[in-house]
């Protein structure tokens, strides 16, 4: 097995006329890891799946596959399997499931007989719960069974590197939830390096081993999902990758990684991230829902306040609380496992709120240029 990442990207670029929809990408995907693009629609994400396929075509920096520049390597003989977003398109119309699959194995140079092309299509649809459509056409199909149909039909190739466009974009929630698993499960059991594009957090967060943020064409952060969560690199990452309460800030003083800075709330002990703020410099602090006790055990919190409890609701799993400061035009969310706490008679009520200075995030920059800006985050 070669030492070198299955897939390197150094200094990438790309233009469409005047627009750098790419700009100094630098990113090493190593052989067998899922790695996840995730940003803003407009960020580049499909844009940097298809330069690495060769479909377009870059302006600058190099790619390259096991150490060996991809522009030395033919597209068609590129150990590529991508699977689009528009995976109804992709397939043939009036070529039967079995067919549709065995069209990927017919694009390798292998050559397998007849008893062999039947145990692998057998073993793909089976594994993709779909052997029972080996017979049938595309459109007497679902939406979720045609996705596996594609899937199937790429992954049967058993490339080397899987590019994945947002594959489950359009199908339903529960649909997406369950080819969410399957798909963590054809990676563990192949040995492929997956490349995983999508702007749903959720899917993020649960597929990658290696987390990719970008914003306007540019990476803002590279780590695992928790790093990326619980350690966000920059004010944009912070906002975008998941929930979270946002205050305008200023810095009052600093310690050894930490600030005490002015919010709409009043003072608050923070973490900082990253550069310090300068003092009077105005910056983003965000406290995630799940960091937020309510009631008598908010007390002895670094952070604790009185806002005025305004509805919740719950979501299975959990259960979400909204409060609203006096005086103040901001809302609150917090966010508690289990069954509420709290009936629709508690609508009004004054509750003590608080977190710990670890859990209050400062960022030394509202973000780094040129990425979105708080105003615009605040607006969305």
């Amino acid at each position: 097995m070669s030492s070198e990442p299955a897939v390197s990207i150094d200094d990438l670029s790309k233009r469409f006329s005047n627009e750098t929809v790419l700009q100094d990408i630098s990113l090493d995907i190593e052989t067998g890891e899922f790695c996840v693009i995730m940003g803003p629609s407009g960020s580049g994400k499909s844009t940097f799946l298809r330069c690495i396929a060769g479909l377009i075509e870059h302006q600058s920096g190099s790619i390259a596959f096991d150490g060996t520049p991809a522009e030395t390597i033919p597209v068609e003989e590129r150990e590529l399997g991508y699977v689009f977003q528009e995976f109804e398109d992709a397939l043939f119309p009036h070529k039967t499931v079995g067919e549709n699959v065995i069209f990927g194995l017919e694009q390798q140079d292998t050559e397998y007989s007849e008893s062999e092309i039947d145990e692998r299509i057998d073993e793909m649809l089976d594994l993709l719960a779909i052997s029972h459509t080996r017979d049938d056409v595309p459109t007497e199909l679902s939406g979720g069974q045609q996705q596996r149909v594609e899937l199937a039909r790429q992954l049967v190739r058993e490339c080397d590197v899987m590019l994945l466009d947002d594959p489950l974009a359009d199908l339903d929630y529960k649909l997406q939830k369950r080819m969410e698993l399957e798909i963590r499960q054809l990676h563990q059991e192949m040995s492929s390096t997956f490349l995983y594009v999508t702007h749903n957090q959720d899917q993020a967060l649960k597929l990658a081993d290696k987390l990719v943020i970008l914003n306007h064409g540019r990476i803002e952060q590279i780590g695992t999902p928790e790093e990326i969560y619980h350690n966000p690199a920059s004010a944009f990452v912070g906002q975008f990758v998941g929930d979270s309460n946002p205050f305008i800030a200023t810095a009052t003083t600093h310690g050894d990684g930490t600030a005490t800075v002015q919010t709409e709330l009043g003072e608050m002990e923070a973490t900082v991230q990253g550069d310090p703020p300068g003092n009077d410099q105005r910056s983003l602090t965000i406290v995630r829902p799940e960091n937020i006790v309510i009631g008598e055990a908010a007390i002895d919190r670094d952070n604790v306040y009185e806002a005025t409890f305004v509805d919740w609701t719950y979501m299975g799993k959990e259960t979400e609380y909204a409060f609203e400061v006096d005086e103040l035009d901001y809302t609150l969310q917090a966010i508690r496992d289990g069954m509420p706490a709290v009936s629709d008679e508690d609508i009004g009520s004054k509750m003590s709120l608080g977190w710990d200075r670890e859990d209050t995030l400062c960022f030394g920059r509202l973000s780094s240029e040129p990425t979105v800006t708080l105003e615009t985050m605040m607006e969305d």
